[in-house]
């Protein structure tokens, strides 16, 4: 099956609204110029639709033409990969989503382990994917987005720091124990002393629960400041 015939035939059963780049082309790689050119084609003609250069995705047919791909799709699009989880919403959009702000974002953070920094507009929804701090998958994305909040607890605005630490302590509360030493593992390795410290206080304050891995991460003579009362 030559290259051209091949891409028809993958379009042709292709979800409608799937996001898609040359990359997820298997004969790319081998056949770069061909599939450029195949795809090329297949936009000239609206089976599929350029959102930017080397991103397409194949419009759904609806009463009143073609529609945009749904944003679930265009967010997964950025954290998944061959099935794999390797993104997560971060930043205000992820402060929106968790109660912790009124403040609607303008765009969506995604940090991600593809370690790269991109800016698009897809389709009405602006995407800026930013490296996670660490290996991102589908068991610590929660995880990630709790250090993430905690990192940032004094800068997420239209609200308080005490109400932030209020509904996270009652977040945490449906952690199971392998969870809370991951964060730990995590919170050691990737995130900044403040974060560690602030960590460590906040689990000592609402579970009870001393972590002297982190107290032996920290440097014994050092102060953090966090705006957040006793």
């Amino acid at each position: 099956m030559n290259t051209a015939k091949f891409i028809d035939h993958q379009i042709v059963h292709m979800k409608p609204g799937k996001i898609f780049s040359y990359q997820d082309i298997p004969q790319y790689s081998g056949h770069c110029d061909a599939v450029v050119k195949a795809l090329s084609r297949k936009t000239k003609n609206g089976e599929v639709v350029r959102l930017k250069k080397g991103l397409y995705y194949k419009p759904e047919k609806g009463r009143f033409g073609d529609m945009s791909p749904k944003d679930s799709d265009i967010i997964n699009y950025f954290t998944l990969e061959k099935k794999k989880v390797v993104g997560y919403i971060t930043g205000l959009a992820l402060y929106h989503r968790w109660g912790l702000t009124t403040q609607v974002p303008c765009e969506v953070t995604i940090a991600t382990s593809k370690n790269k920094r991109e800016k698009v507009d897809v389709s009405g929804l602006r995407i800026l994917t930013i490296p996670a701090r660490a290996k991102v998958t589908k068991n610590n994305t929660t995880i990630l987005q709790f250090l993430d909040v905690l990192k940032s607890v004094d800068q997420i605005p239209d609200t308080t720091s005490e109400e932030i630490i209020k509904k996270l302590a009652r977040k945490i509360s449906s952690y199971t124990n392998d969870e809370i030493h991951e964060m730990e593992k995590l919170a050691i390795d990737a995130y900044t002393p403040r974060t560690k410290a602030l960590l460590g206080a906040f689990l000592e304050t609402h579970l009870n629960y001393y972590s002297e891995s982190i107290h032996n991460s920290l440097n014994p003579t050092s102060k953090y400041k966090v705006f957040v009362s006793e």
